[in-house]
């Protein structure tokens, strides 16, 4: 079942810390609040693609998989034009902390999909016990550059009713590779078995 604003609403201000969903700072609920979704902001950090020293990327190489992106932190008030064809990384402006007995979806907003905004690649689902702030994996599928700018909605979060709690949450879990992350994550995959 996905949760609809009433409850999302009582789950965001419970003094049951167990219950509560942490998204923070919570800018503007009157606008973010949705009838089953709540809205989260880019923030002004970007991982872009470094390509012309790699011959491909090797997912068994942390090296090689770590040297493919670099850092690129913008002011609020500036932007960040994403060409066409052209993917980076960003992060949430909110800190999320999903509870146990949720799982999470980060999907895109319709209002950005119609320019050709794709605000994740493959990866938006968020188990439940994640905490930090949610990876963006922008793609612009568009015919024109797209502006960015920080603090914009750029997504939406669905929390999903779990029938029982994990057995392991992702912040219990040996190999939770992007728990606690405050910015937009590279990959990790060279550290899977």
């Amino acid at each position: 079942m996905v949760l609809q604003d009433a409850e999302l609403i009582k789950r965001l201000i419970t003094e049951n810390e167990e219950e509560r969903i942490v998204l923070t700072p919570f800018i503007d609920p009157a606008t973010q609040i949705g009838p089953a979704s709540i809205d989260v902001c880019l923030g002004p950090h970007f991982k872009v693609p470094v390509t012309s020293h790699l011959p491909a990327i090797d997912p068994g190489n942390d090296n090689a998989v770590q040297s493919y992106m670099r850092s690129v932190d913008i002011s609020f008030g500036e932007s960040y034009y994403l060409h066409p064809g052209e993917f980076v990384l960003a992060a949430t402006i909110e800190f999320v902390r999903v509870p146990y007995d949720l799982a999470c979806r980060i999907e895109g907003r319709s209002s950005w999909g119609r320019l050709g905004l794709l605000v994740h690649a493959t990866a938006g689902f968020v188990d439940p016990g994640f905490s930090g702030n949610l990876t963006f994996e922008l793609l612009n599928a568009g015919k024109l550059p797209i502006k960015l700018t920080p603090g914009k909605r750029m997504a939406q979060l669905c929390f999903l009713h779990l029938d029982d709690k994990p057995l392991i949450p992702y912040d219990k879990r040996a190999a939770s590779k992007y728990n606690n992350s405050l910015f937009a994550e590279g990959s990790r995959i060279y550290q899977d078995r």
